[in-house]
């Protein structure tokens, strides 16, 4: 009975494929050419726009089908087989697109790509030849799409490698050709770059499979200048992105039991809740489709009219976008939100897309901006016109953190506290135009007086091989360090980040402040060499000017008075009570820690660098690592210091001026009738009153500390008699 029942349900499936191949075949049936006119039903296929789709799920529909794919490509429609008694879905169905170009990127998009639970399989559908039926001529664009898969199967004969983790020394195709022209000869190399900005990887391409498998075996794991490159058979675009879908959680459709379907409907029900359509939507946010100026086809669909296939009007239903022409930018967000409570706040205005949080590549942190895609455009219109306009601020007033929570009245655009700055979505292109020309902006105008943007210099990112060499300890001191400093300076707004001088932490206690020193000028050396043998990058255009003009003065200074780079090299030394001591005293041990200060931030910054996580052997034997950050200082301390150094630069000229000592100065006799050498005479009357007056402030300040210590003296002894 059960075979019976299955033999049945399969002459079922061959009669309907046999009536969907009559109806393809019916609109190959020849018919005068005609240069006028719209194209034909007969054309349309020809040009090979429909696509044959497989393993839909029970639950598809024509309108459900043609508005998955029209998020792709415009779609013409969509047809889904059903079944006359249960009116569900045999599986299969046909897409007719615009344009053939379309149905081919759509069938190698979309192939493998879940719907309803189920990854779809597509085909190009063709006209069937029949025995004894007319031969169907290939259009023009069918003989470009086999010219293009016979170059591309010409292409993947060739032996060709991938070569990661290249050093940055390697700039040129020609020298990556040199480091495998041993093995056999290249046909060509390649060195892919993105706006003049190597990506670190190549590709190389034998003439012959055997020289290729012999230098990917003995090139692979290789080190060239000081980088360890790794080596492997490259493949094409189309079949890394399958290979990606098959690693997936979840495999692709495959041949099972009638007992095995449910179970298997099941695993991919939950394939599609970590699979959204959101994610496909994300993939293709910053792309923008050109528009395509459809022809009316009335004519073309009224010919089409006793075909099999159910026409689905595109008046119908509203296009929706796959650009950015309904999409939001937003501005502080707090790091605190994820992609759910950001899509679920803008849901207030209409339904939404979906919405993304930008992370930071360093830190692997919301950066406090994202996304919000909305799916109709009047939604994305009133999102736009009644968000809060940013107020210029008043020159004389002081920059507060603080949010004004008075401009969002109805707190539509408050989340958790802060005020949201809603604009409109610019197109990847207008984003790097507009991110070339961010630098040039802020040398004119520096809003962060406190540069609190160097708070994450010297964070180590968790994908950095660095951070593999870390200890736990070590991961967890630099943990608590980033704490501690974000707290500090959130909870004094005097204190600000400095540009020249560093923080070090985890020293050897073992270090003294020669070698400390030492190491500080060996950090700036050793920066300089790695950027030469590219093992670095350096330092771009904007690092270097934000010293601005006290950076080149102090530079100028430096140069003249022919010192180093390094002005001061600390270490922090206690007493056995814990109090800080000076080093000269010998009395103390060191602390673990000490502050390096440079002569520009140019010289801080490529030292910082460089120390950062560097390895040193401490008292123990054992392999530290330090954690270098830029120091956290007090602005009204700094101020004083600039000015005290400044009235000594002073001095220090007009001495220089003077000719010498300012001693001859005073001892010399006034000679009667200058006007000059009188002033002298009442500079140096002054000078002997302020030394007089300081010397009675001494000695008072003597007197009131013997009077103290004296009644001290006496508590002491009435308490020692008691």
């Amino acid at each position: 009975m059960a075979k019976s029942n299955g033999q049945k349900r399969r002459r079922e499936a061959e009669a309907d494929m046999e009536q969907n191949d009559a109806a393809t075949t019916a609109t190959t049936t020849e018919a005068p050419e005609s240069q006028d006119g719209p194209p034909s039903k007969k054309s349309r296929v020809e040009e090979r726009r429909s696509l044959f789709v497989r393993s839909l799920p029970s639950t598809a529909t024509n309108e459900s089908v043609a508005d998955f794919f029209s998020q792709h490509y415009p779609v013409k429609h969509a047809t889904v087989v059903v079944d006359p008694k249960t009116k569900e879905s045999r599986g299969y169905g046909f897409v007719t697109f615009t344009d053939a170009d379309d149905a081919v990127e759509a069938k190698a998009k979309l192939n493998n790509e879940l719907f309803g639970g189920r990854r779809l399989r597509l085909e190009v559908a063709e006209p069937r030849h029949r025995a004894g039926g007319p031969g169907v001529v290939k259009s023009r664009i069918a003989e470009e799409k086999k010219k293009r898969e016979d170059d591309l199967t010409e292409a993947k004969k060739l032996p060709k490698l991938i070569i990661r983790n290249l050093p940055w020394s390697i700039k040129s195709s020609d020298q990556l050709s040199k480091n495998f022209s041993k093995y056999g000869k290249i046909k060509f190399s390649d060195l892919p770059n993105e706006k003049g900005k190597l990506k670190g990887f190549g590709f190389i391409t034998f003439r012959s499979k055997k020289h290729a498998e012999r230098a990917m075996i003995e090139m692979n794991g290789k080190d060239i200048d000081g980088r360890t490159i790794a080596v492997d058979w490259a493949v094409s675009k189309e079949e890394w992105q399958q290979k990606n879908i098959d690693e997936r959680p979840g495999k692709p459709e495959t041949k099972k039991t009638p007992k095995a379907k449910d179970e298997e409907d099941q695993d991919e029900d939950e394939e599609m809740k970590g699979m959204s359509q959101e994610d496909r939507d994300v993939a293709q946010f910053m792309k923008k489709m050109e528009d395509l100026d459809s022809e009316d086809e009335d004519e073309d669909e009224d010919e089409e009219g006793g075909a099999n296939f159910e026409e689905v009007k595109e008046e119908e239903k509203p296009k929706r976008t796959t650009d950015n022409s309904t999409t939001v930018f937003i501005r502080n967000l707090p790091f605190t939100a994820t992609n759910e409570s950001v899509k679920e706040h803008f849901e207030k205005f209409g339904p939404v897309r979906y919405a993304r949080i930008v992370m930071d590549k360093m830190t692997e942190r919301p950066a406090g901006t994202g996304f919000v895609c909305f799916v109709k455009d009047d939604d994305f219109k009133a999102c736009l016109k009644s968000a809060p306009r940013p107020r210029l601020p008043v020159k004389t007033a002081k920059t507060s953190v603080l949010q004004d929570e008075s401009v969002d009245t109805d707190g539509r655009y408050t989340l958790d506290g802060r005020v949201l700055s809603v604009a409109h979505a610019v197109s990847k292109e207008e984003a790097g135009r507009l991110a070339e020309a961010g630098p040039a902006a802020r040398k004119t105008e520096d809003k962060d007086k406190r540069r609190l943007f160097l708070l994450s210099e010297g964070t180590i990112p968790t994908n950095s091989p660095l951070y593999g060499l870390l200890t736990p300890t070590e991961i967890k001191l630099r943990e608590q360090s980033a704490q501690q400093r974000k707290k500090q300076v959130q909870g004094n707004p005097s204190l600000h980040i400095s540009l020249t001088r560093l923080a070090i932490r985890n020293m050897p206690r073992n270090m003294d402040s020669k070698e400390f020193k030492q190491l500080a000028r060996q950090a700036v050396v050793g920066f300089a060499s790695d950027v030469r043998e590219g093992k670095r990058q350096a330092l771009s255009k904007e690092e270097l000017a934000r010293g601005g003009a006290e950076d080149r003065e102090a530079e100028h200074r430096r140069k003249e008075k022919g010192v180093g780079v390094v002005k001061q090299a600390k270490i922090v030394y206690e007493a056995k009570d814990g109090k800080k001591v000076d080093e000269k005293s010998g009395a103390g041990k060191s602390r673990g820690y000490g502050f390096i200060e440079y002569s520009s931030h140019r010289w801080a910054l490529m030292g910082l660098r460089w120390l950062n996580g560097h390895p040193l052997k401490n008292e123990a034997g054992r392999t530290v690592r330090l954690i270098v950050e830029f120091a956290i200082e007090n602005a009204q301390v700094t101020s004083r210091r600039r000015a005290n150094e400044h009235r000594a630069r002073q001095k220090r000229s007009e001495i220089a001026q003077n000719g010498g000592n300012p001693a001859d100065k005073r001892g010399s006799k006034p000679v009667t009738g200058n006007k000059g050498q009188a002033k002298v005479e009442k500079v140096e009357v002054e000078t002997e009153e302020e030394s007089s007056k300081k010397k009675d402030a001494k000695e008072k300040l003597a007197q009131r500390q013997r009077i103290i210590g004296r009644k001290r003296m006496v508590r002491k002894n009435k308490k020692a008699g008691r």
